[in-house]
């Protein structure tokens, strides 16, 4: 997997999508649409922790997948508007945050005519690497 760097300031998302689900509505997370990946971003607070006070790790995932469904989605439609649901997804946990603010970054590293797979890696605000992973992704028929 690369490593991918934060983006450099001022670089702007082709769209941004918020409270769509109620999983980013009680979350509060907003995945943010790049022509090459998908960011999903999010300031951790008292409903992202676990009993150690740190950053749960089924938050981790959920960026992930987030981030990983919205590069494949955009990667097959340039809208992001293709629904796709998720197979697999391999989560790998390397520090906790330092930072409140966490984000996902994510790839498409190969799209198929139905299946793409993704991958990802999670940071924090100073740039610390939390974890990283993979994922394949189903594309949804969607009735015409």
């Amino acid at each position: 997997m690369t490593s991918w760097q934060i983006p450099p300031d001022g670089e702007q998302p082709e769209r941004v999508i918020a409270g769509e689900t109620g999983l980013q509505k009680n979350l509060g997370y907003e995945n943010r649409i790049f022509a090459d990946r998908c960011e999903t971003h999010m300031l951790m607070d008292g409903r992202h922790t676990n009993r150690h006070n740190s950053l749960h790790g089924g938050i981790h995932a959920i960026l992930l997948d987030s981030a990983c469904g919205m590069a494949a989605s955009r990667s097959s439609s340039p809208d992001a508007s293709q629904l796709v649901v998720t197979l697999s997804l391999n989560t790998n946990y390397l520090a906790a945050p330092q930072h409140e603010h966490i984000y996902a970054v994510a790839k498409v590293s190969r799209a198929g005519r139905s299946v793409v797979y993704a991958d990802g890696q999670v940071f924090d605000g100073a740039g610390n690497l939390l974890a990283t992973g993979s994922s394949v992704l189903k594309k949804i028929r969607q009735a015409t």
